[in-house]
This record gives C-alpha cells, sequence and structure tokens, in this order.
C-alpha cells in the first residue's frame, strides 16, 4: 500500500474539526442525560411469567396514573422482565405496591422474582464524583505513558508535541461518542451510566493503543530513514501500520455485532456496544487520518517559521 495519507490532511482536519464542534453543541444544547447511577432513584424490576409480558405501551399506561413515579421510564429486559426506572426519587414500599397492583393488572407477574432497588441521592453523586475521579486519572496515565515513551525523542518533533497531539485525540476520541450519546438521550432517552463511562474508558485505551502504534513506527522509521523527510516518513509509517489498525477495529467491531442483537433489549449493554462501536471508528480516524499528519502539520509550520 502506499497511499499520501498527509496530502489530505486539510479535509481530514475540517471532517475532524466539524465533528467535534457539532458534538459540543450537542452536549451543551441537549445535555447528558444521567441515570440512576449518578443522580440516585429507584429501580423496579417485574419479571412476568413466560409469553405473559404485555406490550410496554400497555405497560406505561398501567402506571401513567400514579403520580409518584412521574415520567418513569420503562424498558423490557430479555424475554420476560421490565425494568421501571425513576431518576431522582426514592420510592416509598407503599408507591411499590401501588405499582405492582397496577402491572398485575396487565399481566401475570412472578412476585418472588420481583422487586425494588433504590439508590440515594447522596450515594449517585459520590458515584459520579469518583467515576470522574477515575476518568481523570486514567487519561492523566495514559498521556504520562505516551509522554515518557517518547521522552528521547526530540526531532523534528518533540515528545511534548507527541503528547499534545494525543492529548487532542482523546478529547475528539471522547466528545464526538459523547456528543452523539446526548442526542440519543434527547430522542429516545439513552441514559448515562456506568457501563456506558466505561465503554467510553475502553475506547479511549484501544484508540491511544492505535496511536502510539503509529507513533513508534514512526520512531523507529526516522531512524532507519535518514534521508527521507519527515512528512516523508510519517505516510511510510501510516501505511505500513494502517491494515494492522483497520483489521484490529473490524474484528472489535464484529464482537460488538452479536452483543448488540443478542442483548438489544437490555439497556446498558446496549447503549455499551453503541459507544464502543461509535468509538472504535471514531478513533481509528484519530488514530491514522489525524494525529500523525497533525504532527506533520506542526513540524512544517516550525520549519517555516525558523526559515523567515
Amino acid at each position: 500500500m502506499n497511499f499520501n495519507f498527509v496530502k489530505y490532511s486539510n479535509i481530514y482536519f475540517i471532517i475532524g474539526g466539524m465533528a467535534v464542534v457539532l458534538s459540543i453543541f450537542s452536549v451543551i444544547f441537549f445535555g447528558l442525560n444521567l441515570g440512576i447511577d449518578f443522580e440516585g432513584g429507584s429501580s423496579i424490576k417485574i419479571d412476568y411469567k413466560e409469553n405473559n409480558r404485555p406490550e410496554i405501551e400497555k405497560i406505561k399506561n398501567a402506571i401513567s396514573n400514579i403520580e409518584e413515579i412521574n415520567g418513569a421510564e420503562v424498558q423490557s429486559v430479555g424475554k420476560t422482565e421490565v425494568l421501571i426506572k425513576i431518576n431522582k426519587k426514592d420510592v416509598s414500599n407503599d408507591v411499590y405496591q401501588k405499582v405492582i397492583t397496577e402491572i398485575k393488572k396487565t399481566g401475570e407477574i412472578i412476585d418472588s422474582s420481583s422487586g425494588i432497588e433504590t439508590i440515594s441521592s447522596l450515594v449517585g453523586k459520590e458515584l459520579k464524583d469518583k467515576t470522574f475521579l477515575v476518568v481523570g486519572l486514567a487519561l492523566l496515565a495514559m498521556l504520562a505513558y505516551i509522554f515518557f515513551a517518547f521522552k528521547n525523542v526530540s526531532y523534528p518533533v518533540t515528545s511534548f508535541e507527541y503528547g499534545l497531539s494525543s492529548t487532542l485525540m482523546l478529547f475528539h476520541d471522547i466528545i464526538i461518542p459523547l456528543g452523539i450519546f446526548a442526542l440519543l438521550g434527547k430522542l429516545w432517552g439513552a441514559q448515562l451510566s456506568i457501563p456506558v463511562v466505561t465503554a467510553l474508558l475502553t475506547v479511549v485505551g484501544y484508540c491511544i493503543n492505535n496511536t502510539i502504534v503509529v507513533f513508534d513506527r514512526i520512531r523507529e522509521n526516522i531512524n532507519k530513514y535518514g534521508n527521507l523527510s519527515y512528512e516523508e516518513i510519517v505516510n511510510k509509517s501510516l501505511n505500513e501500520t494502517f491494515a494492522r489498525c483497520v483489521n484490529t477495529s473490524i474484528t472489535v467491531l464484529l464482537a460488538l455485532i452479536p452483543l448488540y442483537y443478542f442483548f438489544s433489549n437490555e439497556e446498558s449493554l446496549k447503549y455499551f456496544t453503541l459507544i464502543m462501536g461509535m468509538g472504535v471508528i471514531v478513533g481509528i480516524f484519530s488514530s491514522v487520518f489525524l494525529a500523525s499528519p497533525l504532527l506533520v502539520w506542526w513540524q512544517k509550520h516550525k520549519f517555516a517559521r525558523k526559515t523567515k
């Protein structure tokens, strides 16, 4: 393969920049729909007898007259279960019994398998704070690794610039899935939960790995082909690693497709796989078409300033 990746870098930058701007707009305008994990609230699990679960709309209509759970989200789980999520509200036992009474009018349920779980707002806030801390530490650890891995690289691009490029790619790879997720939250009520955050962190680790593979090949080729320009070395490195990056991404996507298909009724797993899939696609774009061409762009501008 001998494709000139850097030649069309301006097009990649425009596409990436537009995607980032639209994603930031989506997050700000639509906001992130935080789930019970972070906001606190109650989750009622209803287990119907086999082949007895009604349509979701029928269940929603049955509990619509219960004011205490107004705005509750109802979703099917597996073949017989239904999950009723009430954000920011602690459902009392009396209200739970009201829900059960109304639910029984829609079909026969298994009382022993049905139940309620409540996460207080304080616990939700604590989980949210700890999640932000974990995400921050994970990102810092990844960036520190890149800095130390390339600390001996100083020409023609410094280790700081490798780290800065990686930081921008991290932002790119996180904000775009978050922007799409904010849109999904607006359209279909998708909620940001701990599994979704886990998917984001997994995506970040995966994308950083792809970026480092390319950067490492650039470093090797700088020592091996001293007669080539930096742009030529980057192009050569991208051509050498492109198939590996794409094949790895396709393998991950092939694993996610059946996971989404078989667990589409389980909301947390459904959005986990969606975020993972979107992140893999966004990540391959940033690793191949943005991170290294950005280094070439910086190198050219540094050289242009020196020659003035």
